[in-house]
């Protein structure tokens, strides 16, 4: 990253900014910020300037407004490398950012080779390392917010190739006026221009005497979005001119009826978060509108330092394990799963290790495949994420050994042996902890159970007990085994 903060003799904002378009762009974009909010609290906006004219008139009306608003103005660009005029663009924003006395800070990346190293289209792997960037840069500068240079054309457009793929009433809502960034949700991302034509910030940039450059790859009908741009929304205008006002108006009228969900979605919280993931109440979270459940999901998911792959098959699959209770979906790497009344939303499932069986040191410390064992005489204090069973030290027979469960364990449970898993399956332990127990046993059989239930934990008089304590000591790895339900 380079930082640029030249101080150059020039043009200023103030002088920028006094034509006609300019000055009624500069009363929409102030009075549709009061309306949604987004400048509250914010002293500093870190401006994400490609060199088109968009993202030049959202940096001239940001300057304009920064004392009315109170907040400072930096520059952000990132070139993607996937041109060859990408070089000469980063060169131009930085010399604009030196005219108006702006500090300018840029970065570079090839997109193309992440694209092929991910396996994911150019335009996703752009987009994925512009925001990474973007957030990046923000965070180093303590922004408050990135604002994009986004109008309302870049709405329509972005309504009418959701409603071509197939969306809901969540993705009629098109780009929010401020939403979290991509990738980084501690991020907030704001479009101030959204009230605005793109044929307004042209003449803005025309008004400021400033050439903005072009992006070729605007013209590349390959690119889906550039086909609903020249072609698709062409048609459409043929026969309803107002087309672009209309989708713009349909996705406020989405957002308006989706407002209720998101609250909903917003009031969900976990019962806990941790290693396992986020437990909910099956009961409740079954009882929110599908949209909802997605958005706790995605929400859920990035917590946990991943993305959610949501679609409508995935999401139909959902709905019938609600009804069943049990049952597991997978959104690419997030796994949701009912057990017990509760579900579970987190990274693929675990496997308990250690893989074998092990004998512990009694009493000592027994490392083995991603745990720590202890063998106290004496009763330790509570741990967090630990996981403690007792044994009678007096009556134990051989090696004390330790190793996961298996589907023909017997346990004693009120005065008599029965199948392991059916235990735990009536003492409401649910599936993603199931398969993390494990058994403590001696040459007689299985003496009591770590993660277990209180009532499978043993017990022992307290001149003879003897404490085991497991605890992890390598992340959760996801399972191998089939799982019973």
């Amino acid at each position: 990253m380079r930082e640029h903060g030249q101080r150059a003799s020039g043009g200023n904002a103030s002088s920028l900014v006094e034509a006609p378009v300019t000055a009624r762009a500069c009363r929409d974009v102030a009075a549709f910020a009061r309306k949604e909010k987004l400048f509250r609290r914010t002293q500093k906006i870190l401006v994400a300037v490609s060199g088109g004219p968009d993202s030049v008139a959202c940096l001239l009306l940001l300057l304009r407004l920064r004392q009315q608003f109170g907040f400072e103005v930096v520059v952000a660009h990132f070139d993607h490398r996937l041109r060859e005029g990408s070089a000469a663009d980063l060169e131009f924003v930085r010399s604009l950012s030196a005219q108006l006395e702006v500090k300018c800070l840029t970065g570079e990346g090839d997109a193309g080779a992440l694209a092929a190293e991910r396996g994911m289209g150019i335009e996703e792997a752009a987009r994925r390392m512009r925001y990474q960037f973007l957030a990046f840069v923000a965070g180093k500068e303590g922004a408050d917010c990135i604002a994009t240079g986004h109008t309302a054309d870049d709405q329509a457009e972005t309504v009418l190739q959701r409603v071509l793929r197939g969306t809901g009433v969540r993705g009629l809502r098109g780009m929010l006026p401020a939403s979290e960034v991509p990738g980084a949700p501690s991020q907030r991302l704001v479009r101030p221009l959204l009230v605005l034509r793109r044929a307004d910030t042209e003449l803005l940039c025309a008004e400021a005497g400033i050439q903005p450059r072009n992006d070729p790859t605007n013209l590349d009908l390959s690119i889906g979005r550039n086909r609903v741009r020249h072609e698709a929304l062409g048609v459409l205008r043929a026969i309803n001119p107002s087309i672009d006002r209309a989708l713009v108006g349909l996705a406020e009228s989405a957002r308006e009826i989706f407002a209720p969900v998101a609250r909903a979605a917003l009031a969900t919280q976990p019962l806990e978060r941790g290693p396992d993931g986020s437990i909910f109440t099956l009961e409740v979270m079954a009882a929110l509108p599908t949209e909802a459940v997605t958005l706790v999901i995605e929400r859920e998911a990035a917590f946990h330092g991943l993305v959610a792959e949501v679609n409508r098959t995935r999401m139909r699959n959902l709905v019938s394990v609600f009804a069943r209770g049990t049952g597991e979906v997978m959104f690419g790497p997030i796994a949701v799963e009912a057990s017990t009344g509760l579900l579970r939303i987190g990274p693929a499932a675990v496997e308990s290790s250690p893989a074998g069986p092990v004998v512990l040191n009694v009493p000592g410390v027994t490392l083995a495949d991603g745990w720590r064992i202890e063998a106290l005489t004496s009763e330790p204090a509570s741990r967090p994420g630990a996981s403690m069973a007792t044994v009678d030290l007096g009556a134990l027979k051989g090696p004390l050994r330790v190793r996961p469960l298996s589907p023909g364990d017997r346990v004693p449970h009120h005065g008599a042996l029965r199948n392991a898993f059916d235990v735990l399956l009536a003492e409401r332990v649910p599936r993603w902890k199931r398969q993390q127990v494990l058994a403590v046993s001696d040459s007689t059989g299985i003496l009591a159970l770590l993660g277990g239930p209180p009532a499978l934990c043993g017990s022992a008089p307290p001149d003879t007990a003897l404490y085991i304590v497991a605890t992890r000591t390598a992340p959760l790895q996801p399972a191998q085994v089939t799982r019973s339900q």
